[in-house]
C-alpha cells in the first residue's frame, strides 16, 4: 500500500528521510565504529551529506598550520605549542610536594608544533627518572634560550611602513610636543651626544640612550610617539632595539621644519641684518625696515614679523587706506563660510574671503600670517585673530603716514628737531675734544722734572702700580707684602718714575713698617711720601 500521511496502516513511519532503512542503519553502525563523531543533527540526515563519497583523511600539506613573516611583531615562525599536562589532580599535587625542595622551571619556547613523536613523555618508571629528564630539558632551555627568544621586544626587528595618514599623524604629533624655538639647537646637541655611545660609527644605539638623552635635553615627547617614530629606523641586520639616530634626528627635524624651516639660518643672519641697520645714522632711515633679503615665492617658508610687515606696506603702498577696507564685511563673509561656528577655518577659505572682500594682499602673505599668528592645528587658522592682526598693522600704516599723528612724529622727525639733534651732538663731541686736549696737556706740564708739582705726579703713579700688586679684596685689612718683594718693586717704579728716592732712606722706612718678615705698604708709602 502507497504510503499516505493522513491513513496510515500501521504505527510504524516508512519515511526514510525520518527514519533510515536498515541498510542505511547498517553504514551508519560502520562509519560510527570507525571515526568518534557526535550526534548527528536533522540536517546531515536529510540531505544525506555523512553517506557521500569525500576524502575523511585529508593530506599533510592542510593540516600544516601557515607561515608567519616577521613582519607580524612575533618571535615565533608558528605560534608555541600547548604544553600536553596530566589533568589527573592527584598526580599533579603528588609532583607538587616533591619539587618543592628543587628551583621553578622555566617556561618551555620551542618553534616546532609538537607531534607523536616530540611529545614529552608523560608516564616514567620512576620518580628518578622524570627528575633526570627535568634536568636535560632545562639545561637545552638554557642552551637555546638567547636563539630563539629576544627578551626585550620593546622595537620590532624590521622596520615599521606607515600610510599616508598614519605619517601626517605621527609628524602632527612631534612638532605639537617640540614645537619650540630651541629644538633645533637641542637636536644637534642630541646627535653630539649620541655620537659618544656610537664608539664604532655604525651609526645605530640603542633605544633607551635616546630615551635618556631626549629627557635630559629638554625633548619632552610622549613615550609612545617616541616608540613610534623609532619603530621606522631600526634594521633587521642589527641587533633588536638598535635604532638608525641619524635617520631618526633627520626625520624630526623635518617634521619640524613645518613651523620655523630655515630657524638655525636666520638666527645666523639676523645679527649681520642689526649691524647694516645700525650702521645707517638717519633716523629717517632707520624708520622704515631694510628688506635684505628676497621675497620670491620659491624661497623656503619663514614666518618673520619684519618681513611680513615689508610685504604689508608693500601690497598696501598703492592702497587707499581711509576705511576702504571694510572689516566688518570681512568677519560676516568669514562667520558666514564658518557654518559650524568653531571660528576656525582652512587657508582656501581665508583665500575667498579676502579676494571676495576686494583686499589687495598676495597669497603668500596670507599664508605667512596664518601661519605666524593664527595656525590652530596642521591645516586649520583662527580666522577672528586673522582679522584682528590685520586690524592692528593697518591702523599703525595709517598712524605713521598721517602726518598729524603722534605716531608720524615719533618715527619721521621735522627738520628743526633734526637740526637741533645735530647741534646738539656737535657741542657734546666739541665739549668732549676741548677737555681731553686740557687733561693731556695739564699731565704732560706736571710730567716735567722742572714743574713744582711733577714729583709726586710721579709718586702718584707708584703708588697706583703698587696697588696693582694687592691680592687681597678686602679693603680693612692691610695691604703687605713679602720684604724682599717690597724692596724689588720700589726700586724697579723708584727707577722707572725717577723720583730719586735713596737706597738709605727706604731701607729705613722696610724696617719701620715691618710686621713678621712683611712690609705695609700703606705705611711706606706715607714715610715715602714725606
Amino acid at each position: 500500500m502507497a504510503f499516505t500521511r493522513y491513513y496510515p496502516v500501521s504505527s510504524h513511519i516508512y519515511d526514510p528521510a525520518v527514519a533510515p532503512t536498515k541498510p542505511i542503519q547498517h553504514a551508519t553502525a560502520i562509519d560510527s565504529a570507525k571515526f568518534q563523531n557526535g550526534n548527528t543533527a536533522r540536517f546531515d540526515t536529510t540531505y544525506r551529506t555523512e553517506y557521500i563519497n569525500r576524502l575523511r583523511n585529508f593530506p599533510d600539506q592542510y593540516t600544516k598550520p601557515t607561515r608567519q613573516f616577521k613582519t607580524a611583531l612575533n618571535q615565533y615562525s608558528v605560534l608555541p605549542p600547548i604544553s600536553a599536562t596530566n589533568n589527573n589532580p592527584n598526580d599533579t599535587m603528588e609532583r607538587n610536594s616533591l619539587s618543592d625542595g628543587q628551583q621553578p622551571q622555566q617556561p618551555f619556547y620551542d618553534q616546532i608544533v609538537p607531534g607523536n613523536d616530540t611529545m614529552q613523555q608523560l608516564h616514567y618508571n620512576s620518580e628518578r627518572e622524570y627528575y633526570e629528564q627535568q634536568q636535560q630539558q632545562q639545561q637545552q632551555q638554557q642552551q637555546q634560550q638567547p636563539m630563539m627568544n629576544n627578551e626585550d621586544p620593546y622595537l620590532p626587528v624590521e622596520p615599521v611602513i606607515l600610510t599616508d595618514f598614519e605619517e601626517t599623524r605621527l609628524s602632527e604629533q612631534i612638532r605639537t610636543q617640540l614645537g619650540s624655538g630651541v629644538t633645533v639647537d637641542r637636536l644637534k646637541i642630541l646627535f653630539q651626544e649620541l655620537l659618544a655611545y656610537d664608539a664604532n660609527s655604525t651609526g645605530y644605539v640603542h633605544y633607551s640612550s635616546i630615551q635618556s638623552l631626549t629627557y635630559q635635553l629638554g625633548l619632552h615627547m610622549a613615550e609612545d610617539t617616541l616608540r613610534f617614530a623609532m619603530c621606522k629606523f631600526v634594521s633587521p641586520n642589527q641587533p633588536r632595539g638598535f635604532v638608525n639616530y641619524e635617520d631618526l634626528i633627520r626625520y624630526i627635524g623635518k617634521c619640524l621644519s613645518a613651523i620655523s624651516p630655515n630657524q638655525y639660518e636666520y638666527q645666523q643672519q639676523q645679527p649681520q641684518q642689526q649691524q647694516q641697520q645700525q650702521g645707517q645714522n638717519s633716523p629717517q632711515k632707520s624708520a622704515k625696515p631694510s628688506a635684505n633679503f628676497k621675497l620670491n615665492d620659491d624661497d623656503p617658508f619663514d614666518p618673520d614679523e619684519r618681513q611680513i610687515r615689508v610685504l604689508l606696506n608693500q601690497n598696501l603702498k598703492h592702497f587707499d587706506l581711509t576705511g576702504t577696507i571694510d572689516f566688518d564685511k570681512l568677519t560676516y563673509e568669514l562667520s558666514t563660510v564658518d557654518r559650524n561656528q568653531s571660528g576656525v577655518l582652512n587657508r582656501q577659505q581665508v583665500e575667498e574671503v579676502v579676494y571676495k572682500v576686494r583686499i589687495p594682499l598676495q597669497r603668500s602673505l596670507i599664508y605667512q600670517i596664518l601661519e605666524k599668528h593664527c595656525r590652530t592645528t596642521s591645516k586649520l587658522y583662527d580666522w577672528k585673530a586673522f582679522v584682528r592682526y590685520l586690524q592692528e598693522q593697518i591702523f599703525d600704516i595709517k598712524q605713521i603716514q598721517d602726518r598729524s599723528s603722534p605716531v608720524y612724529q615719533q618715527y619721521v622727525p621735522s627738520r628743526d628737531k633734526w637740526l637741533d639733534d645735530l647741534q646738539r651732538e656737535f657741542h657734546e663731541k666739541d665739549r668732549l675734544r676741548i677737555i681731553e686736549r686740557f687733561i693731556s696737556n695739564n699731565e704732560g706740564v706736571r710730567s716735567e722734572s722742572t714743574h713744582p708739582t711733577a714729583w709726586f705726579t710721579r709718586f702718584l703713579r707708584l703708588a697706583n702700580a703698587m696697588y696693582t700688586h694687592r691680592r687681597n679684596s678686602n679693603v680693612s685689612q692691610d695691604f703687605v707684602l713679602p720684604r724682599e718683594e717690597a724692596r724689588r718693586l720700589f726700586r724697579a717704579y723708584n727707577h722707572i718714575w725717577d723720583l730719586k728716592i735713596d737706597e738709605g732712606r727706604m731701607q729705613k722706612v722696610f724696617e719701620g713698617c715691618s710686621r713678621n718678615g712683611h712690609v705695609v705698604i700703606d705705611e711706606a708709602l706715607k714715610q715715602l711720601a714725606k
